[in-house]
């Protein structure tokens, strides 16, 4: 994935060249390395992305490689997953089969850090996030959109396939008791993590909390690895191949109508001659037919109001940062506009609004 035109170049904070380098020089055994860029990856609102560019020698030999340095903000995540276990999420999927950049370490040596942050290290994978001419609603360019929404519905196939089990994501995601479990575990760890982050009364979390409960779907019979946040913007493309799935903060175990639900822009109803070409339920049928996995519509939209418990614990994780006297200028952002959001959903699921859900990506 490569950083906009919106770059920072570094040295920059504490994390100066020569720190790396000691990094560097510990965990891959170089002779000598130099840091020939650092900038700071401009998307995202809930941790630090950092891409180096780093000359290394090794055994008399001399390499340009480059590397993605993940860590949480200042205040620490918005997001309630830990970042270890963001990092043994990807170490965990490396070699699986699901396209994930190759995590190299997990920084954590206090005496190494010197009181910077923790970090983990992973490999550049060539690609990016964009691809053009994708949101140009000119039907010239249907045919690429229906070939982007199926590979990542198959890319999702993969990930909702793996063998969870045998991978090790038990020893770190909580899983449901069985499948039929799958959206009141979600709906009580979400409503936990409100209860310990709130600063403020929210009334409507109780009322939603009880009516996600007493309004469980069918579920999908499965108990699945769910990616979280996916879609455009959260993967790496090169040409019409994804070839790393990024952004795995919201990652769980659960049922896989979760991952339909938190899909942006690849399931856009594509139309032509008032024929339906791609859309929600021509990609749930492409999905049957990889996974024998059948998701039903209504499930996938229980979950779209559910994900406004997940933008009311954001506002909040923000809003007890701001009360730290944090002063990064996003956090006034997600404690006001992304409550409002997450309480719109909220509000449309109990009954007391009859407006549009808020789209995945949503500002606004």
């Amino acid at each position: 994935m490569s950083p906009n035109k919106e770059e920072v170049k570094g040295p920059i904070d504490d994390l100066d060249h020569a720190f790396l380098s000691r990094c560097f020089q510990r965990h891959l055994d170089c002779d000598e390395i130099k840091i020939l860029k650092l900038i700071k990856f401009p998307r995202g609102v809930s941790r630090e992305t950092w891409f180096l560019s780093c000359e290394i020698t090794q055994h008399g030999s001399k390499s340009v490689e480059d590397f993605m340095l993940r860590r949480d903000l200042p205040g620490g995540s918005i997001g309630f997953g830990v970042l270890r276990s963001e990092y043994e999420i990807y170490r965990r999927l490396n070699g699986s089969g699901v396209p994930v950049a190759e995590t190299l370490w997990y920084e954590d040596d206090a005496d190494l850090l010197e009181g910077r942050r923790e970090f983990y290290m992973r490999r550049h994978i060539d690609g990016d996030w964009d691809i053009p001419d994708f949101l140009d609603p000119d039907p010239r360019f249907n045919e690429l959109r229906i070939a982007i929404g199926r590979e990542h519905v198959r890319r999702l196939a993969q990930v909702h396939t793996c063998d969870w089990r045998q991978l090790g994501f038990a020893e770190v995601l909580d899983a449901p008791a069985t499948a039929d479990d799958c959206a009141r575990h979600r709906v009580e760890i979400l409503a936990h993590e409100i209860a310990l982050l709130q600063v403020q009364p929210l009334p409507l979390i109780t009322e939603a909390t009880e009516w996600l409960i007493d309004n469980q779907p069918e579920s999908s019979a499965q108990i699945c690895l769910v990616k979280g946040t996916n879609g455009f913007g959260e993967e790496v493309f090169l040409n019409r191949e994804i070839v790393a799935m990024s952004d795995w903060e919201l990652c769980c175990l659960g049922d896989p109508a979760l991952d339909f639900s938190l899909t942006q822009n690849f399931l856009a109803d594509v139309r032509e001659n008032d024929k339906l070409l791609w859309g929600l339920q021509p990609a749930l049928d492409y999905y049957h037919s990889l996974t024998g996995i059948v998701i039903k519509p209504e499930t996938i939209e229980y979950y779209k109001r559910l994900y406004g418990l997940y933008r009311v614990q954001f506002s909040q994780s923000a809003a007890r940062q701001l009360a730290m006297q944090d002063k990064l200028c996003r956090l006034p952002w997600l404690a006001v506009e992304v409550l409002y959001l997450g309480q719109s959903a909220l509000a449309n699921a109990i009954g007391c609004v009859d407006e549009p859900l808020p789209e995945m990506g949503q500002r606004g």
